[in-house]
């Protein structure tokens, strides 16, 4: 145990765990994040979140420090307080976007220049003020900024991100170390959130390692695994999770970012993730695409219309406990938003129930890491 995070029992990698958050409270790994980007999961109010059994989201504080901007987020007592939400929030560093269509990124070692999406104005970033944006913005995991190559990237591109990556790692260090950093903290009070680096690599195994190794000696909170689930083939992809996880302190939270596909987060616990998100369930869910015992469906499928059944017999959520497959059916033919909002509760509270399962199964000492959804939460 570091203070913040302690292990509840293991089977073989796979880890049941308890991360204590600064404000105080505490949420429960395996844990899975609904994304929300500008301070919101698409469709869904705080009140709604919390009906999914949801106990953490992630925002991307790199966009909210543009709109509605880290000062006005800081004078409004944090994002908690913004977003009438009171369970845990990451908060990514504005890294992904450097692998984004639109945002134009020039990147040195100082930093990256990138687009404003909202004023069109060019804007830097660096790790010091990736940091500061943080504290302002009261969140209780902040990701440091790091150097996201986009897929395909080898030889010495890759090479100098993964370089760079520490460099940046280094001088985010130097920031959080910094006495007069709390003074930066939301009107109101807060806590310094904890601060987690991200291992960069790609698909290079000895990059991923010496990238885990550079990043842990520099004793942060915890660790996210990045630069991975962009494109490459998923074996590869689960080759270099094992190369980071295997190279974190077992006494470290491990955070798979990006990870969102119910047997892809199985697997993953099984090689020692302990936290993950993911748009996977949202954006299916606004796309007509439900999680059902074996896979997902097509809501719009003709076989919907009329049905009296809900999406997954014995499922608590709010879609399937008061409404049908047919009534779905209905709602997206009829382009209502009420279609979109209960397609993304089931699915979110799919993968809390998920979690939840996994970690049972955990503490039950029969958890396997080829385990299939319809194992753990039955068939429906």
């Amino acid at each position: 145990m570091t203070g913040h995070f302690r292990i509840d029992d293991e089977k073989e990698l796979a880890r049941a765990g308890t991360l204590m958050l600064p404000r105080g409270g505490e949420v429960r790994t395996p844990l899975f994040m609904p994304v929300a980007t500008k301070l919101s999961v698409k469709t869904l109010s705080s009140e709604e979140l919390v009906s999914t059994g949801t106990e953490a989201v992630i925002t991307n504080g790199f966009l909210s420090s543009l709109e509605p901007g880290s000062d006005v987020i800081r004078s409004m007592g944090g994002m908690h307080r913004m977003m009438d939400w009171s369970g845990g929030i990451f908060s990514d560093s504005g890294g992904f976007q450097l692998i984004r269509k639109g945002f134009e990124p020039r990147i040195k070692d100082e930093g990256a220049r990138m687009r404003s999406p909202f004023s069109g104005e060019l804007v830097h970033i660096t790790p010091g003020s990736v940091v500061e944006m943080h504290v302002k913005h009261g969140v209780d995991v902040g990701m440091i900024l790091d150097h996201c190559p986009p897929h395909g990237t080898s030889g010495e591109d890759l090479a100098l991100a993964t370089e760079r990556t520490r460099v940046w790692a280094e001088r985010s260090r130097v920031r959080i170390d910094d006495e007069g950093l709390s003074d930066l903290l939301p009107v109101g009070g807060g806590k310094m959130p904890l601060f987690f680096a991200i291992t960069q690599g790609g698909i290079d195994l000895k990059l991923r390692e010496r990238s885990t190794r550079d990043l842990v000696g520099l004793g942060f909170d915890g660790y996210g695994i990045g630069g991975l689930s962009i494109g490459e083939d998923k074996e590869d992809m689960f080759k270099a999770l094992g190369a980071s996880t295997s190279f974190v302190p077992r006494e470290s939270p491990r955070y798979f970012m990006g990870v969102g596909e119910p047997r892809d987060v199985i697997r993953s616990v099984g090689l020692g993730v302990d936290v993950f998100d993911s748009v996977f369930p949202t954006r299916n869910a606004r796309h007509r695409s439900v999680f059902v015992a074996r896979g997902r469906e097509n809501i719009r499928s003709g076989k919907w219309k009329g049905k009296s059944d809900p999406i997954i017999e014995g499922c608590d959520c709010l879609a399937c406990s008061r409404y049908s497959r047919g009534y779905l059916y209905h709602l997206f033919k009829a382009k209502e938003p009420l279609g979109p909002m209960l397609a993304t509760v089931h699915n979110v509270r799919y993968m809390q129930n998920l979690v939840v399962a996994i970690r049972a199964s955990i503490l039950e000492g029969r958890f396997s890491s080829d385990m299939e959804p319809i194992d753990l939460l039955g068939a429906g």
